[in-house]
């Protein structure tokens, strides 16, 4: 009898995967906290539970509702409140949100496909190439911004000046920036 019971059960789930970059993984987790809270008063409601998986590109969350039935569901997914707590979530997203939704007591969910893995490293040639067009441009400038600072002092010291400024210029903006701005010629082979 329990096995029949179990097998007309109608509970209804809905797996959620996001990935944040990983400054953000704290106010990820504490909006999906709220989301728990504020789902946990919905209509329907069974459980939840949240798998954070951190490295690689950024964190993944895997979020699993599980409801008594899809209209419990389907209500929850449509209401205004919902919309208002994934707002704060889909801020923070930096790949598609993935949703897939089963029913049933024994469910298998597909593997989600839009959170790609770390992409390989670009050929050595294009890093060069980028790192080249990061340091020499701003080297030269540099050197010549400098030079009646560089020109009082030892030679050693006035190379250590320029390369802390260079260092902290291509590590903080200039490599970064670089690499957004050629991502897709890094990444195409």
């Amino acid at each position: 009898m329990e096995t029949a019971a179990m097998l007309e059960e109608s509970e209804t789930r809905m797996l959620v995967a996001l990935r944040v970059r990983e400054r953000d993984a704290a106010a990820c987790a504490e909006a999906l906290t709220e989301i728990g809270q504020r789902v946990s008063e919905a209509e329907g409601f069974l459980g939840l539970d949240v798998i954070r998986r951190d490295g690689g590109l950024g964190v993944d969350f895997f979020v699993v509702l599980r409801f008594r039935d899809a209209d419990s569901l389907a209500s929850w997914t449509a209401s205004d409140q919902r919309r208002a707590l994934l707002d704060r979530i889909e801020s923070l997203a930096i790949a598609d949100i993935s949703r897939q939704q089963a029913a049933g007591s024994s469910i298998w969910f597909a593997p989600i496909q839009s959170l790609p893995g770390t992409p390989p490293a670009p050929p050595f040639w294009k890093r060069w190439a980028t790192s080249m067009l990061a340091v020499y441009p701003a080297l030269v400038a540099l050197v010549w911004a400098f030079r009646p600072l560089t020109e009082r002092v030892h030679w050693v010291a006035g190379l250590f000046i320029v390369a802390a400024v260079l260092t902290g210029l291509t590590t903080a903006f200039i490599v970064p920036w670089l690499t957004r701005v050629l991502r897709p010629w890094l990444l195409r082979t």
